[in-house]
């Protein structure tokens, strides 16, 4: 474990790549969050961050992004402060709204460029973000999520309405096919039932085709409840339109040695390869992924189990390679 004025790691929300990555590191984890408007967040927050770096003196800083503009905080604190930044980046870039006139969106990129070229290293997801870190001026990393542990994943699980019930691990994000989803179950047998996480609330004021019968929205679960429904399910979906996107639900399925179900992405099949199913995001080719998940099973499964060991062994070379790198940062 790094000693706490070593190094730690500062994070504006909750997330669960986080909680991994900084426990494998050692590194003591400030979680600063409060529940109000994104101005007084941002403002509260902020005070809370330069609170513990002015309490602390840390030698190395490593930031979760999102938030930007806690990446740009540090960044900005650096020079006064004398530390090191890492920046955490995952695959937060946003190209789809780089030409939007929207100053949120203006606002974003400047910070997003400025960030890496003042941390001193940043954490990316594959290797087409670390040349877009490099061409930037920065110095880029490639550290995909660690396996999450799911110690609630045999807890009693749920009584689920399906003969076979397929988990829809959905956050309702714009780069997520949720209509197309509901596309796929509207074609298939009443017996194959779809649970769809996250909370539907704004995405259900606005479907327009109405919902089939065998889905279900599970509203946003306890971490429990969540795991144990993961744990009980045939078949695990996450799905993206970003084409350098990894999700998070991906890795929780692998880790349980679960069939998966992925959208068709180069990034997505450079990275899992022959282990889950693919999929175009559109009803008739999701419907197909999960007929054939289900036909499939055995088969699917012992897939995912020989995926979750080649990735952990990946994973854990990669992560001494880090450790290396931040010694030296």
């Amino acid at each position: 474990m790094y000693p706490p004025k070593e190094m730690i790691w500062i994070t504006w929300e909750n997330h669960r790549r986080t909680k991994e990555l900084s426990n494998a590191l050692g590194a003591p984890l400030f979680t600063l969050l409060y529940d109000g408007s994104y101005v007084a967040k941002v403002l509260v927050v902020s005070l809370k961050t330069v609170a513990v770096l002015l309490h602390i003196r840390p030698r190395r800083v490593i930031a979760q992004n999102p938030s930007m503009v806690l990446s740009a905080l540090l960044c900005f604190l650096k020079p006064f402060l004398g530390y090191k930044v890492i920046v955490d980046r995952h695959s937060n870039f946003k190209f789809e709204t780089q030409d939007s006139p929207k100053l949120r969106y203006r606002v974003f990129h400047y910070l997003s460029r400025y960030t890496v070229r003042k941390a001193d290293l940043t954490i990316v997801t594959n290797e087409f973000l670390k040349g877009i870190v490099q061409k930037w001026g920065g110095r880029g990393f490639v550290l995909q999520d660690r396996l999450p542990e799911l110690p609630f994943r045999q807890s009693k699980p749920p009584r689920l309405a399906g003969r076979h019930n397929i988990t829809y691990i959905c956050s309702f994000s714009d780069d997520e096919p949720v209509d197309e989803v509901l596309d796929a179950a509207r074609s298939l047998d009443k017996s194959i039932v779809m649970h769809v996480t996250g909370n539907p609330r704004d995405y259900l004021s606005r479907v327009k085709d109405g919902v089939p019968e065998n889905v279900v929205f599970t509203g946003f679960l306890p971490e429990r409840d969540y795991q144990s429904l993961l744990g009980a399910s045939d078949a695990i979906i996450a799905l993206t339109r970003d084409e350098h996107l990894l999700l998070c639900g991906a890795y929780e399925a692998v880790s349980l040695g679960k069939p998966l179900i992925l959208s068709d992405t180069g990034c997505v099949r450079e990275y899992f390869r022959d282990g889950p199913i693919y999929t175009r995001n559109n009803g008739e080719d999701l419907a197909q992924a999960i007929r054939s998940a289900i036909g499939n099973r055995r088969a699917l499964l012992l897939k995912s189990q020989q995926l979750r060991k080649r990735l952990q062994v990946e994973w854990t070379s990669r992560f001494r390679d880090l450790t290396a790198v931040l010694w030296r940062a």
